[in-house]
């Protein structure tokens, strides 16, 4: 398979292998400098006028990016793309999932075997404990397929337990199903999944990484593949969790950085692979779960709409009465204020709604039709 990188992903691909250049800067650097081949050519003085980057990353950039080492590892990594047929995706193309589009520290690059669709657009994500128990794996598996039925595209880790449970169960099901794994895709992890992410590939999903092809799986890439769940998702159904459990991690970035639906299936009362469930229905930040219909209720508009067809419409007009007449007052407010291109911070300072909602908002209006994104701007659709 010949896989084809154009110039601005190559150059992004370049940047994302600098060693201490996490996605953070490397967004950074670009909205300062624009495009990802004048911050290859930057100047000292450009890259220390970056937030985040002092006189001291800004040295050891300028001596990395040209360097004959970068050019060697920039050349295996386009080897083992080539060998393992996967295709890059920045936020410059139209296949960048559109929720992600929306968080606070989208990745800037995404390598993917498979194939994203805008179906995918309209997706739940189910997490939970690597350890889990015979009834968390069941409620996993039959959760995730009233959801896929549903058509719900079901995001998970790739992990073992509650991840492989609902991947598995969306493919017996025939549906779609993307897992985020927190190694690169030629060392994925854990490696006795490989069977099953390459049926995942095969026509039923993708999984991606943020990550370059050959890294390793280290404790510090979880988090970062937790906010990538969670910012691909309308919402988050988190079965079985310990009080410890990283899937309590996800579960508070999609309330407390992206804005997004959270639900948590119970467990039994004494069960300590349900204590961290428990503890967020105790405290009340999550809906209560125990079936499909649970789940469509507390995606709201989006859950009503999948409830008469497999997936949200689509329109090319804003103008659309039925679509209009389903928005919410947050969501009218935002229409109604992108009768010309606006950026986020305008579209924030115009409304007056909190960054979270405005952000889950627009996700959800672009997915609809109802407004387009060009550039860093918003608008109404024509």
């Amino acid at each position: 398979m010949t896989v084809t990188v154009s110039t601005y992903n190559e150059d992004i691909l370049r940047l994302s292998l600098v060693p201490g250049l996490g996605p953070t800067l490397i967004r950074r650097c670009l909205e300062s400098l624009g495009l990802p081949s004048a911050v290859i050519n930057a100047s000292l003085g450009d890259l220390v006028a970056v937030e985040g980057i002092g006189p001291e990353t800004a040295t050891k950039f300028l001596a990395q990016i040209d360097s004959s080492q970068m050019d060697q590892s920039l050349v295996l990594e386009k080897q083992l793309i080539e060998e393992h047929g996967v295709s890059l995706c920045s936020q410059d193309d139209d296949q960048y999932p559109q929720l992600l589009r929306h968080i606070p520290d989208p990745p800037p690059l995404l390598f993917i075997k498979g194939q994203i669709v805008e179906s995918d657009a309209v997706s739940l994500a189910v997490v939970g404990a690597r350890r889990c128990t015979q009834y968390g794996r069941e409620q996993a598996a039959r959760l995730a397929t009233l959801s896929s039925q549903a058509g719900l595209c079901v995001v998970s880790g790739g992990a073992y337990g509650i991840d492989a449970a609902a991947h598995r169960a969306v493919l017996a099901a025939g549906g779609r199903t993307i897992a985020i794994i927190s190694s690169g895709l030629a060392r994925p992890y854990p490696r006795e999944h490989t069977s099953l992410f390459n049926q995942i590939a095969n026509g039923y999903g993708a999984v991606i990484s943020e990550l370059p092809m050959g890294y390793p799986v280290l404790a510090e890439n979880f988090p970062r593949r937790n906010r990538i769940i969670s910012g691909m998702s309308l919402g988050v159904l988190v079965i079985e969790a310990s009080v410890r459990s990283g899937a309590l991690i996800t579960a508070r970035i999609c309330v407390e950085d992206h804005g997004r639906e959270l639900m948590v299936l119970p467990g039994r009362v004494d069960s300590p692979s349900s204590a961290g469930c428990h503890k967020i229905i105790r405290e009340g930040w999550a809906t209560l779960i125990t079936s499909g219909t649970d789940i469509l209720d507390a995606l709201g508009e989006t859950g009503q709409l999948l409830r008469t067809g497999p997936s949200v419409p689509h329109t090319d007009s804003a103008t659309n009465p039925r679509l209009l007449a389903d928005v919410t007052e947050s969501q009218r407010k935002i229409i109604n204020v992108l009768q010309s291109p606006l950026a986020l911070d305008q579209v924030l300072s115009m409304t007056c709604l909190p960054v979270s909602v405005v952000q889950a908002d627009l996700a959800m209006l672009e997915i609809r039709g109802l407004i387009r994104r060009v550039g860093n701007q918003f608008s109404v659709s024509l």
